[in-house]
């Protein structure tokens, strides 16, 4: 195993003051060094058919330790505990393989206003599976359409069929770029950002929700869309560098699933990176579906959902039939917990808010 420790491009300074830093930079290494190969020696060992690309370079990673040696402060011990990571994982990262597109079938009746782009995403997978390692990359998508009708619980629920990591981000919230990229080093309050943080994980496969993508903030010196458009790039995605770490990892993995909800107000230059999809109203036809869809994911998902009974009342499917996916979710959990609070295994149209019941068509969407 490489001593990064000792690495021979290091040159010491001169002064005794300056010796005395390099030695405890030494000191620090070392100990980060025994450190992570305790770690390592705890790693899962890759099996042979295992698909692993590169993540960074060996040089380009020696030759930041080599600079950090120099560098006084919690920022370099920092940043020499993540190089040590790294150095010590090596630079090979797993990348998941791309499951039959039959997995995917399921999705069609759980979200039937989304089958378009369920049939898009097998259509993608077809093509992964056609390569020898059959490595899951695909390219970014737009999901726009009104509020409510359920675009991020289709993105998670369509990463864990895909059997990848989800993570999202409310683009309408961020004040700047510097939540995903990262804040430089020499920043007292530096710190790192969200996409170096994601894919410090084994596996550099991860489906990202960008929430929001048509209210990003353009208030401010570092705002604006500008910054999204090289990780959405995956030539340039492959020689990300965050802020912090100034280290250029590759991010082409990530699979971007955006939402907006007017996507005529989105920049042309990013809105051309996405495959954009325009996502309806249910049919009412659907909406029983859908209900007893959403009850199920809250029975597989969380992790109270085993203690109630496996199949909704149809009763209560009939009290929020029309409702939004939104709706139905909020409205079924208050159910839940209605129900729990009186130790029933059971939710029956009694856990439904008064509200729904006495008013039920003055709140409900409109059908396709």
């Amino acid at each position: 195993m490489p001593q990064f420790a000792h690495n021979p491009m290091v040159q010491p300074p001169k002064g005794r003051r300056a010796c005395r830093r390099a030695a405890e930079a030494q000191r620090v290494t070392r100990e980060l060094h025994q450190r992570f190969e305790r770690l390592a020696a705890a790693e899962h060992k890759p099996s042979p058919d295992e698909t692993r690309h590169p993540f960074f370079d060996v040089v380009e990673l020696d030759e930041k330790i080599a600079a950090l040696q120099n560098l006084p402060g919690d920022n370099q011990q920092a940043l020499l505990r993540a190089y040590g990571k790294l150095h010590l994982k090596g630079p090979l990262r797993k990348v998941d393989r791309a499951p039959h597109p039959g997995v995917l079938e399921d999705l069609v009746l759980d979200f039937p206003n989304f089958a378009e782009v369920t049939r898009w995403v097998q259509d993608q997978l077809h093509l992964c599976r056609l390569s020898a390692q059959q490595s899951i990359k695909l390219p970014p998508i737009l999901l726009d359409g009104p509020p409510g009708v359920g675009k991020t619980a289709y993105c998670q629920q369509l990463a864990r069929r895909l059997g990848v990591r989800f993570e999202s981000v409310d683009l309408s919230a961020a004040r700047s770029s510097l939540s995903l990229l990262g804040l430089d080093s020499g920043y007292s309050s530096s710190h790192p950002g969200r996409i170096w943080q994601s894919l410090q994980h084994d596996s550099l496969s991860v489906t990202w929700a960008l929430d929001e993508i048509d209210k990003i903030t353009t208030e401010g010196s570092d705002s604006g869309s500008q910054y999204l458009l090289g990780l959405l790039e995956p030539v340039s995605a492959a020689k990300f560098t965050d802020n912090w770490s100034a280290l250029p990892i590759d991010a082409s993995w990530i699979f971007y699933v955006a939402t907006s909800n007017r996507k005529a107000l989105i920049d042309g230059p990013l809105l051309s990176r996405f495959t954009v999809f325009d996502i309806p109203l249910p049919h009412a036809s659907d909406l029983r579906r859908i209900v007893r869809s959403i009850y199920q994911s809250f029975l597989r998902d969380e992790p109270w959902g085993s203690s109630f009974q496996p199949e909704l009342d149809a009763k209560v499917v009939d009290a929020l039939e029309g409702f939004s996916p939104r709706d139905i979710r909020r409205l079924l959990r208050a159910g839940f917990a209605r129900a729990a609070s009186q130790e029933r295994d059971r939710v029956d149209v009694r856990d439904i808010p008064d509200s729904v019941q006495k008013h039920p068509k003055s709140t409900r969407i409109g059908f396709v």
